[in-house]
């Protein structure tokens, strides 16, 4: 769950939730108490490299041992609709959970959790929650970095993470990204894609996916490229998809809230918030286009058409990885966008001839070697090696 600290329901179940974890912390320590065998997932939402990691734990039959933990009550029945594992951070529930917790892997920060890893004994990872241009330094990572392990997607980011965010190159894993290996050996069909997102399983339209970051480290900058306004700007989406016969994904981050009407036939919402399986969106899309959002670095290794907006960064604390990285086409005004876009759907294999060089490399930098489909595999051997260490048993 974000926390919103504009609303005081949001301190209410944070509140509720740091009673239940003390009251954890006291069963823990209770004589006699149940031996720990619980692996809790923590993040804002169940989705990315924490699902990736539960479905393969499903696949090799131990589903069992996981269970998300979130504090928004709608979300937690949202899930249990779903038949996924969770539990509700402010519900006594939680205690016996937490109580019995022999690892954490959380992909955002922690929260009151930090009782937890201060005091329970148990193991705790961190996965993050995309490979960043956004920069950073040590003082965001100052809770990762007392973590057992941190698992990582590349030889490049274990250096970034060493040399920029202040880690001991001891806790950092190179395992490969977990959330990608739904891109490169997906286990359902496209059309459970298509119905993901509201579509007809049998829906052949080609699909432009636009994702720009949020405003970020920039107060008053708008999601809508180059001043163009939202009106004029989702209006010439829809033309150029109507011309091509294809649609239009607009995909706001989780952090943008409501953005963009619902007016158009060619122009399709999929906020994250609404649709936070990533993985399952970016398969559908025939080309993306993003300003400098980390999605990107997902869409690299579907090898498909990547247009970059060419506006200014909202990082205040610079790049971690920088413009060189943008692998595809560069475009520096909204006319140029609309022009490369059409040229994307006109010509299929435009891109390719233009930019297939510079892709790869960028792929063998930012994955190298752990672009294989086997990255949440090598997260779970990662996990169990520390448990085995510490005498934890399943």
């Amino acid at each position: 769950m974000k926390l919103d600290k504009r609303r005081w329901s949001h301190w209410c179940y944070l509140l509720l939730f740091s009673a239940n974890i003390v009251l954890a912390l006291l069963l823990r320590w209770w004589p006699g108490r149940a031996s720990a065998r619980t692996v809790v997932l923590y993040g804002h939402k169940f989705s990315g490299n924490l699902l990736a990691i539960f479905e393969q734990a499903r696949a090799d039959g131990r589903a069992q041992e996981f269970v998300f933990l979130t504090m928004d009550p709608a979300y937690h029945r949202e899930l249990a609709r779903q038949g996924l594992p969770s539990v509700l951070g402010t519900s006594p529930a939680c205690i016996p959970v937490l109580a019995r917790m022999r690892a954490l892997i959380s992909d955002h920060g922690l929260h009151s959790l930090e009782l937890m890893r201060r005091f329970s004994g148990a193991k705790f990872f961190d996965v993050w929650h995309g490979i960043p241009f956004k920069g950073f330094d040590a003082d965001d990572f100052r809770v990762q970095r007392t973590y057992d392990e941190v698992w990582v997607a590349s030889p490049l980011l274990r250096d970034i993470y060493r040399q920029r965010f202040g880690f001991d190159g001891e806790r950092l894993a190179v395992t490969g990204y977990a959330r990608t290996d739904r891109l490169l050996a997906p286990r359902e069909p496209l059309s459970a894609a298509r119905e993901y997102v509201g579509l007809a399983a049998d829906d052949r339209r080609r699909i432009v996916l636009f994702a720009p970051t949020w405003k970020q480290d920039a107060g008053g900058r708008s999601i809508f490229p180059f001043g163009v306004d939202e009106r004029r700007f989702m209006d010439d989406l829809e033309t150029l998809a109507a011309r091509h016969d294809a649609l239009i994904l607009f995909r706001a981050h989780l952090n943008s809230g409501a953005v963009g009407d619902d007016s158009r036939q060619r122009v399709l919402k999929v906020p994250h918030g609404d649709f936070p399986d990533t993985e399952l969106v970016l398969r559908l899309a025939d080309a993306l286009v993003c300003d400098w959002s980390s999605i990107a670095f997902d869409f690299l290794l579907l090898d498909r058409p990547t247009i970059f907006l060419d506006v200014e960064a909202p990082f205040r604390k610079g790049f971690s990885l920088g413009p060189e990285y943008r692998f595809g086409a560069v475009v520096g005004s909204h006319e140029a966008m609309l022009q490369r876009l059409d040229r994307c759907l006109a010509e299929r294999a435009s891109y390719a001839s233009e930019f297939s060089a510079r892709h790869a490399r960028v792929r063998e930098e930012v994955y190298g070697e752990f672009a294989d489909g086997h990255s949440a595999a090598r997260c779970l051997r990662r996990l169990d090696s520390h448990l085995l260490k510490s005498g934890s048993s399943r």
